[in-house]
């Protein structure tokens, strides 16, 4: 979600824009203030919620009222992680006189929400102009289980800028291997994920037992760091891998990780146009992915591998034929990166969002 705000509002064009945002002023987001700070022409951190107690989050819903009035806001954009929330950023928005305001929810739910939690985020869904979905995925699913208004709903797959993504200097990947102990002649496959339980990650460990009997010099690479990183260690001890594979921690720019890769693998069960999938496919990276279809970046056999979710043989099938079919390889290196550069480029997703901003759209809809 940061990644696509920070995008959009570097690529929205300033000749019909100004752009100003309103961050959480909480330490985990800090990295990312200071990113948009670079991007956006205002930032201010402001926090309307309950994390530091409701007395803080009443001065701070006014100094939000405040600052939306002082900054003459006509159109907000609000991002949320999940499905929840921003219900007072909503009426605040409104009460300071904001006309128009639109909601991307990044994660639909995929499963029913209790009652109550659904009539509350259906009444936030009335409340808006309009809902962005970031894939075809998102919305099928956001209108399963939410109120969410066909004539005011929009699809706009996340994108990245393939500029930011230029081929890795050799030196610093050399510097990569003997850092954490590959060896020259490596097959790196990895993956660049918050170690969480809903990200697929026992699946990709499952599976590398049996990459590594059909690929001798494959090595595992997971960049990234979270509540299983033990668990996870555990494992590959327990299967007998953990030689080789290699735990780099969190790293706050992944981009030389995935300089090293012959295979990205990203096993999330249930996911929706991943950012890092994007990333890894701007870098050409050949990719495996395990929640594909109609809409994704990954076209199965053109631009990666869509193998089965919860599937670890499944997994291992894909990133075998991957790393033992070297033009295979190369193709879907190609393709990948012509695939985003084609369809899901942050130039896009400001263009199209950008458009959305200034137009006289029904929302007066269902």
């Amino acid at each position: 979600m940061e990644e696509h705000i920070v995008l959009l509002a570097r690529h929205l064009s300033r000749e019909q824009f100004e752009v100003f945002a309103i961050t959480p002023d909480w330490e985990a987001t800090k990295p990312f203030t200071a990113s948009l700070q670079a991007a956006a022409d205002h930032v201010t951190e402001i926090t309307p919620d309950r994390r530091y107690g409701i007395w803080r989050q009443l001065r701070e819903v006014l100094r939000m009222w405040v600052q939306i009035r002082r900054w003459r806001i006509e159109v907000m954009h609000m991002h949320s992680t999940t499905y929840r929330g921003q219900m007072v950023a909503l009426l605040v928005a409104r009460l300071a006189g904001v006309k128009r305001i639109y909601v991307t929810e990044h994660l639909a739910p995929d499963a029913p929400l209790p009652l109550v939690g659904r009539l509350i985020r259906d009444l936030f869904s009335k409340m808006l102009d309009g809902v962005v979905c970031v894939s075809q995925k998102n919305y099928r699913a956001r209108s399963t289980y939410l109120f969410t208004p066909h004539a005011r709903t929009l699809v706009v797959e996340n994108g990245v800028d393939p500029n930011d993504f230029p081929p890795i200097p050799q030196p610093v990947l050399d510097t990569l291997r003997q850092e954490y102990c590959l060896p020259a002649d490596a097959q790196v496959i990895g993956t660049v994920v918050r170690f969480e339980p809903e990200k697929g990650l026992d699946d990709l460990l499952a599976a590398f037992p049996a990459i590594r009997a059909a690929c001798p010099r494959a090595y595992l690479l997971m960049v990234g760091d979270g509540s299983l990183r033990q668990h996870l260690e555990q494992q590959a001890q327990a299967l007998g891998v953990a030689e080789y594979v290699r735990f780099t921690g969190f790293q706050r720019n992944p981009r030389p990780f995935l300089g090293l890769m012959d295979a990205f693998v990203l096993p999330v069960p249930v996911g929706s146009m991943s950012i890092g999938l994007l990333e890894a496919m701007a870098m050409g990276r050949a990719v495996v992915i395990t929640f594909g279809g109609k809409g994704e970046a990954v076209v199965h056999g053109e631009s990666g591998f869509c193998a089965e979710p919860h599937n670890p043989a499944s997994i291992a099938q894909y990133v075998i034929e991957i790393l033992s079919r070297p033009e295979l390889q190369a193709q879907f290196h190609r393709a990948a990166r012509e695939r985003v550069e084609d369809v899901f480029s942050a130039q896009r997703v400001a263009k199209v969002l950008g458009e959305l901003y200034v137009s006289k759209r029904d929302t007066s809809g269902g």
